[in-house]
């Protein structure tokens, strides 16, 4: 049985993969700062392979994150695999009109926290036969990179980080992932494009098994990439 974590788990994308990693067996660890949102997916999922971490990624501070990696080492001792889907997506504003406090707030959630996420399971996931780090991105900031303003940076930043820990660790057990996924029917899409038809864009449930299928089960796409 593997262990997984996932950040931003308990809505969309992050709702899909832990949901479709317990309903393969798998152990995970759903970290999101939603703690309603969170309650009521363990009341859904009904599994004792779900363990809710409750977390604030733009209010934590170094010693929450220390008391992760103390928290998950003594419980489990290892983790199999790390999905880091957890980022705020604000308003489309462009570069010259951006609020300093939101660029810093967005830059903190998606970039930072993920730099210390890394930091403190990488010496777990080395723990495991065949460590797996997922950072999810997207396809969107180059194809449309006006007005993306600090996701956009935040996410340039993220595919950056993965490559250089992938370099890193050539010679040991680690996988890394690169998911830069096509716009697909979420929440937060719905706030930015509102007269987009969701139907007509793929499901978080579709884009989370197109993960899955890749890294756990080694096939082949064209969106998510190994490092």
């Amino acid at each position: 049985m593997s262990v997984y974590l996932v950040t931003g788990a308990a809505l969309g994308l992050g709702k899909a993969l832990s949901t479709q990693l317990i309903e393969q067996g798998h152990d995970v660890i759903l970290l999101d700062k939603d703690l309603g949102a969170l309650n009521k997916l363990y009341d859904e999922l009904d599994s004792e392979l779900a363990a809710l971490y409750p977390m604030d990624l733009l209010g934590a501070n170094i010693d929450h994150y220390q008391q992760l990696q103390d928290i998950l080492t003594e419980n489990y001792g290892r983790l199999d695999g790390v999905f880091l889907n957890a980022a705020t997506l604000p308003a489309f504003t462009p570069i010259a009109q951006f609020d300093y406090k939101q660029w810093y707030e967005v830059l903190h959630t998606n970039l930072n926290a993920n730099f210390h996420l890394m930091q403190v399971t990488l010496p777990l996931l080395l723990k495991s036969s065949k460590g797996q780090l997922v950072a999810v991105s997207d396809q969107n900031i180059e194809e449309h990179p006006a007005f993306y303003g600090a996701y956009g940076v935040a996410k340039a930043g993220l595919e950056q980080m993965i490559k250089s820990v992938a370099a890193e660790h050539r010679e040991l057990p680690l996988e890394c992932y690169l998911a830069k996924l096509e716009a697909f029917a979420t929440e937060a899409r719905g706030r930015l494009f509102p007269g987009e038809n969701p139907l007509n864009l793929p499901t978080p449930e579709e884009m989370a098994k197109h993960i899955i299928d890749i890294v756990l089960h080694g096939l082949n796409a064209e969106l998510v990439h190994k490092h």
